[in-house]
């Protein structure tokens, strides 16, 4: 898994498998792209071309453009074909099953939770339960071979990699961390701009106002999409003629 991070507190998450298997599938297309072009233009070729620019709008989708971004917004979960985009104020909680889950409700206060799962950062069952196995085989380690020494100092590698969560877990946790720390500011400054204004009823107005903007929000990820339905189509058009 990895993370960026920048000094405006943006954040992007995603699994560097897939961006190798992205650049290691377009290094393939180059070269079977150049090899229909060294072998001249006829009708396989372009069909044969057309497969391949398919396949690449398909790994575009799917291995390139999937991620987990948490900005000073909220969080977006940009999924193969359609991005979701959930301020701070509806983010219920992040945890983790097979994928990393945002949980939300909608509307700031709404009383139906949903939840969105993302494809860029998944955790199998078998890895979670070698990553069990691995920590407490590190903990048995660092037991047996950990120096005798007061509480706190003097401890092994051993014992800090067997604290060490799978890295999907990880992921989860710092996001969850950071939908408390956003509750946690939001209700800060509700606190404060309270007690600076004058009249109740106008604070309520505003209150009322600023959270009919956090809603929940789904796109359609529009570059992806034509990214497979252009030569798509282009196929299917060629292969009937």
């Amino acid at each position: 898994m990895a993370e960026q991070g920048t000094a405006s507190g943006r954040n992007v998450f995603r699994t560097p498998g897939s961006v190798v298997l992205w650049w290691a599938w377009l290094v393939a297309a180059v070269i079977i792209l150049a090899s229909v072009a060294a072998r001249g233009h006829n009708h396989a070729g372009v069909v044969t071309v057309l497969v391949v620019l398919t396949i690449t709008g398909c790994m575009y989708a799917c291995a390139l453009q999937p991620r987990i971004v948490a900005d000073a917004g909220g969080i977006t979960v940009q999924n193969p074909l359609r991005w979701h985009v959930l301020p701070w104020a509806v983010v219920t909680k992040v945890d983790l099953a097979q994928t990393v889950q945002v949980h939300h409700t909608g509307t700031p206060g709404g009383a139906r939770e949903k939840t969105v799962h993302s494809w860029a950062v998944q955790s199998s069952a078998a890895s979670r339960t070698r990553a069990e196995l691995r920590a407490r085989h590190n903990a048995r380690t660092a037991a047996r071979t950990a120096p005798r020494t007061a509480a706190g100092y003097g401890q092994s590698a051993g014992a800090a990699a067997a604290r060490q969560p799978p890295a999907a877990q990880f992921i989860a946790r710092q996001l969850d961390e950071r939908v408390t720390a956003e509750h946690q500011r939001a209700a800060d400054q509700a606190a404060a701009d309270q007690a600076a204004a004058d009249q109740a009823a106008a604070d309520q107005a505003a209150a009322e106002q600023a959270a009919a903007g956090q809603r929940a929000a789904v796109r359609w990820a529009w570059w992806p999409i034509a990214a497979i339905v252009a030569p798509l189509l282009a196929l299917v058009i060629v292969a009937v003629t």
